[in-house]
């Protein structure tokens, strides 16, 4: 059975967000989705309220993440908030640690890029995962196993915050990053609004599933 998770990107005006993959990121066209490598994403009119909701971000490999940020930025890119000095790593991902930042999509939308250290291989512009926060993992997690993905990994990040809860799922060759900050345990409010990561679309389910905190994946 052919499994493949694709993020809809809800935008007030997709067609200015469609050029805007294209000229930042390097995506391509195809009928109502952007395709870059390995890599989807459907777009579709709404209007999102201005927040980064559940699914808070997507996440795209690059093979080397100084040329692939310079290429971004000389393109029109903005870094984003959440990196506002540029990349910054996290060692305890993976065999040897990742290198990431985030940059503004279309309308604000969270996009992030992220390449394994060395000596992992460098992985070709494309799909590295999709980010989901929640306030409590464990509920998170049992949904998405229940809908047939596998846990790659589990991490607990110790950061001067506090407790950080993170597991990889796998839907195939897609990833679901779950995540669990001690600010948004503090205060579920802070993704609760319906932002522009609106929901998954899923193929290999039957039916629409509707898991905790809202998070919503729909057949594709």
């Amino acid at each position: 059975m052919t499994r493949a998770l694709i993020p809809e990107l809800v935008l007030s005006d997709p067609e200015a967000g469609a050029a805007q993959l294209q000229q930042v990121f390097g995506f391509e066209r195809q009928g109502d989705r952007m395709v870059l490598g390995t890599q989807t994403v459907l777009l579709s009119r709404g209007q999102p309220d201005g927040r980064h909701g559940r699914i808070d971000h997507l996440a795209l490999s690059v093979p080397d993440l100084g040329s692939a940020l310079q290429d971004c930025l000389a393109r029109g890119g903005h870094l984003s908030a959440a990196t506002p000095t540029g990349p910054l790593s996290i060692a305890e991902f993976w065999e040897n640690g990742v290198d990431y930042v985030f940059l503004d999509g279309p309308e604000g939308a969270k996009f992030e890029l992220i390449a394994k250290r060395s000596p992992a291989v460098p992985a070709p512009w494309g799909h590295d995962h999709i980010g989901i926060s929640c306030t409590e993992l464990g509920p998170m997690r049992a949904f998405f196993l229940g809908l047939g993905l596998e846990e790659r990994a589990a991490v607990t990040l110790d950061q001067p915050e506090g407790r950080v809860d993170v597991a990889f799922l796998a839907w195939g060759d897609d990833v679901v990053e779950l995540y669990c900050l001690p600010e948004t345990r503090a205060d579920p409010t802070l993704s609760d609004g319906l932002g522009f990561w609106r929901r998954l679309r899923a193929q290999g389910i039957d039916g629409p599933r509707t898991g905790p905190e809202g998070v919503e994946v729909l057949p594709l």
